[in-house]
């Protein structure tokens, strides 16, 4: 599955996606910048997130992990990027992909 959630700057995107995260042990939460992750996640919730700007990098740092989703903090990501995401993860029936960001076009 892939939902993606269209909000306004300041809308509460990545709180929602740390509620999220705080009810789901087994999802993940994939952001574009480290800083993201440092300043406004929690830091019981950090080792679930992972910031990385290329497919390659986020695909090594899945290698081994347990997850059900994967929800992306920030539509900075290109199209084809969540499209590439989708289609080597979210393919399998048991993998949700939710993006939550700003499109300003």
């Amino acid at each position: 599955m892939l939902k993606l959630n269209n909000q306004d700057r300041g809308s509460g995107k990545t709180t929602r996606i740390i509620e999220l995260m705080e009810e789901d042990e087994l999802a993940l939460c994939l952001v574009p910048y480290y800083e993201i992750k440092r300043l406004l996640f929690p830091k019981e919730l950090q080792n679930r997130v992972i910031s990385a700007r290329s497919f390659e990098n986020v695909y090594d740092e899945l290698k081994g992990r347990r997850y059900t989703k994967i929800y992306i903090d920030e539509l900075i990501y290109s199209n084809f990027f969540i499209a590439e995401l989708f289609y080597n993860f979210g393919r399998r029936s048991d993998i949700s992909i939710i993006v939550y960001g700003t499109d300003n076009i």
